[in-house]
């Protein structure tokens, strides 16, 4: 009989047990997917790629080119998920600037240039495709500076040797117009893509010839302004679209400058800056164009002196004049530095460079610099080589420059390489130059 009652508790113990387990709410249940046991986690935290190593450019390296090919090792995730990179490059020990991404190998090329003779960093990211992020350790290096080969890409262009010329670089060519050669006044008109093989597009081109003009890009034609005709001071302006056909725009513009004067295009206008006219006046006037044809003189609020043969380039959204001459005998070549934002008030960068004055100099911005080459002191031609990010510090490039001393010659930047055209001097301090060198 106790037996019975035992089995009957044993009985209902195991009933209620039952029904307690199958009443569990449904937040106590766990629900297991195909093939996971209860001791598994719901997912497991995908990781990020694993540490990989740089190849090049090394830690430290000099010299390094501006264009570099940089190489890695290749990042391993622990999951196999896909990788990708990015490269960062810049001049903080802690690179933020990302120069490529979506990198699928494990080296790049630059395709833009580097600056030159600079200090930088370079690290490179690895993405897999969860979104998960392993960065390499930072490299250091310093990239080359100018190179100037020793000898010109050409020592005798097809055009004969000139000073006081102009070139432009117009439809992908290098173009020379006009100028001196120690007889006679030109205008005709040369165009080279390499700066070796030139062709001549015109001997005679339709407006006078003449030296100590300005040419101009804008508008997507070449304008011709000016000039000295060896008797008379021009007052003519000339275009054209392809270098063979021209368009007299006026042939009495109403500014009185007239030769050794400089013209810039700024801010979808032209303009055309200081001059001596044919009285031997020394003029700091400034005059505007939106088309070429009709010219407003501007209301300068703040000048700078009276000059010729000076130059002016567009650099950081500015106007800048640096150096020409004055009739002041051996004072009268300068070397002071204006900037202006408008064109109406101007302000003086400095009184004195690092450069002795200089004048029949030429100027180009590059590698996010401006740069001034060659020109003539208070004494002598010179072919140094100075830049400034600033205009007020000047470096000079120390390494010996293969070219010789010249004045009154041209530089153009075309294919990211600094270009320079004949000129006046030579071993024989005066000689007429029809050479083209090219800095890289």
């Amino acid at each position: 009989m106790k037996t019975k009652k035992m089995y009957l508790v044993l009985f209902s113990f195991i009933t209620l047990s039952s029904i307690f387990i199958n009443c569990r709410s449904d937040d106590d249940k766990v629900i297991l997917e195909e093939g996971e046991t209860p001791n598994q986690p719901d997912k497991t935290v995908n990781q990020a790629p694993d540490d990989f190593e740089l190849i090049a450019v090394i830690d430290g390296a000099t010299d390094v080119d501006v264009m570099p090919n940089f190489l890695w090792n290749a990042a391993v995730d622990p999951e196999g998920d896909s990788i990708s990179y990015e490269l960062f490059v810049d001049e903080n020990s802690n690179p933020t600037t990302s120069l490529a991404n979506t990198i699928n190998e494990t080296n790049f090329t630059l395709e833009e240039r580097l600056p030159l003779n600079q200090d930088l960093f370079w690290k490179v990211v690895a993405n897999d495709s969860e979104g998960n992020e392993t960065s390499s350790e930072t490299f250091s290096f310093t990239t080359r500076n100018l190179q100037i080969p020793e000898t010109p890409v050409t020592e005798n262009a097809a055009f004969s040797e000139r000073t006081d010329h102009t070139s432009v670089v117009f439809d992908n060519k290098i173009w020379v117009i006009g100028g001196y050669d120690g007889f006679s006044y030109l205008n005709d008109i040369w165009q080279s893509s390499d700066g070796e093989t030139w062709t001549q597009i015109t001997a005679e081109a339709p407006f006078h010839r003449r030296s100590g003009h300005t040419s101009v890009v804008f508008n997507n034609e070449i304008y011709v302004i000016g000039g000295f005709t060896g008797v008379d001071f021009l007052r003519d302006i000339w275009k054209s679209s392809d270098g063979e056909t021209w368009a007299k725009i006026t042939g009495a513009s109403p500014f009185p400058q007239n030769g050794l004067h400089s013209a810039v295009v700024f801010k979808d206008k032209l303009w055309v800056i200081g001059s001596l006219d044919e009285s031997a006046k020394l003029s700091n006037n400034i005059w505007q164009s939106s088309d070429g044809e009709m010219w407003t003189p501007v209301d300068v609020t703040v000048s700078f002196p009276e000059r010729y043969g000076h130059t002016t380039m567009v650099y950081d959204d500015k106007i800048w004049i640096i150096g020409g001459s004055t009739f002041n005998g051996l004072q009268g070549v300068l070397d002071d530095v204006w900037q202006s934002a408008d064109g109406r008030e101007w302000i003086k960068v400095t009184e004195e460079t690092a450069i002795e004055g200089r004048t029949s100099h030429a100027n180009v911005v590059f590698d996010n610099k401006m740069w001034l080459i060659g020109g003539r002191d208070s004494r002598l031609n010179q072919n140094d080589i100075y830049q400034s990010i600033d205009g007020i510090t000047w470096s000079q490039r120390t390494e010996e420059v293969s070219f010789t001393e010249r004045r009154g010659h041209t530089c153009v930047v075309f294919d990211d390489k600094i270009w320079v055209i004949g000129g006046r001097g030579g071993i024989l301090a005066d000689s007429y130059l029809n050479d083209v060198w090219l800095m890289n």
